[in-house]
């Protein structure tokens, strides 16, 4: 068998891997496309494990950090959903514990998100969060889930018409937060006082929004038209369908595009029934996520280096440009955190 070749995706010129480099597949490719690993910083769970359940173990996160590295993914954040406050601190603290304890998990997990609990609470704009546990802003809130965690709380998703959010905003940007806005109906009014509040972010455009909504004055029109807000997209072809997703990239373009996968438990693992905290999960052959007899999407199962691909395929991506967008928000919020090399292999 002729050796194979390898290009560094950035440049398009010819590379010679080191003996570490990872490859997603057994190294069988006749050419690879080699560039840092990638990082997501949008994880619920993976490979049948799920970061909100409460008896969530070292060992089980350690087994979906592996499985993450092998699909592409060196780095990522935890990422918790909206609950009850008591038990989001509880969760930070066990999550701090196993990260502490354990060489892998601080090597590839750098921070949590909080994707909530100041979210809009509203139909459509909910997603999968309990309404029960939405609630105003609450600075003082933050600070004992960020103790918890041993201040490792990385980022944040939040709704900023929510009742005193535009100045938790200010303060959580202060405190070196990374602030997404998402689930929200902010009018364009409030996500430019968002924006200049801090918010750097949207959290996976077109979801957590109705399935109907004004023509034209939406939420995915907004912030579309917010001058270098950067945009999260889940790029399952489910979630946003491939046509959405290329016309949404051509819009944005690739300067404001970041790709995430939204992985819930079953994401790298095979069809059944799953848990994300309370919440049962199914998914089938067709590797939708959902409530038991709904239709409503409830995560992802889609896995880092499916994203990469589809990205090109559905976004219409150069292959340097969806790699950027698989990596970029690493060095955004954890500057000089070294990335191992992926060869992923090129032209399937």
């Amino acid at each position: 068998m002729a050796t194979a070749r390898y290009y560094d995706v950035l440049t398009a010129e010819p590379t010679t891997p080191s003996p570490e480099t990872w490859h997603v597949d057994n190294g069988s490719a006749a050419a690879y496309l080699v560039g840092p690993a990638f990082f997501d910083a949008q994880v619920n769970g993976f490979a049948g494990v799920d970061f909100q359940d409460p008896n969530v173990t070292a060992e089980g996160v350690e087994h979906a950090a592996r499985a993450l590295q092998r699909a592409g993914c060196s780095h990522f954040l935890i990422t918790l959903i909206t609950a009850d406050a008591d038990f989001l601190e509880q969760q930070c603290r066990q999550i701090n514990e196993h990260i502490a304890g354990s060489a892998l998990l601080r090597e590839t997990i750098p921070g949590l998100h909080l994707e909530g609990p100041f979210l809009n609470g509203a139909d459509g704009y909910l997603g999968a969060h309990p309404r029960e546990h939405v609630r105003p802003a609450d600075w003082g809130l933050f600070e004992r889930w960020q103790r918890a965690s041993g201040g490792r709380i990385a980022m944040m998703t939040v709704a900023p018409e929510c009742l005193g959010c535009l100045e938790f905003i200010t303060k959580a940007a202060a405190a070196g937060v990374f602030v997404s806005l998402g689930h929200t109906d902010a009018d364009r009014h409030t996500l430019l006082a968002a924006q200049a509040a801090g918010a750097r972010i949207f959290t996976h455009l077109g979801n957590a929004c109705p399935q109907l909504m004004h023509r034209y004055d939406n939420i995915i029109q907004r912030v579309l038209s917010i001058p270098d807000l950067l945009v999260s997209l889940i790029p399952d072809g489910l979630h946003v369908p491939p046509m959405a997703l290329g016309n949404v990239v051509r819009m944005l373009g690739p300067g404001r595009i970041v790709m995430i996968t939204d992985a819930a438990s079953p994401a790298g693992a095979p069809a059944g029934t799953y848990r994300m905290g309370h919440l049962e999960l199914t998914v089938g052959p067709d590797r939708i996520v959902r409530f038991p007899g709904g239709d409503n999407y409830a995560g992802s199962a889609l896995t880092p280096v499916e994203g990469f691909y589809n990205t090109v395929r559905f976004g219409g991506l150069s292959a340097d440009a969806a790699w950027y967008a698989w990596t970029r928000l690493r060095n955004t919020l954890f500057p000089g955190l070294k990335a191992p090399q992926l060869a992923l292999p090129f032209g399937v």
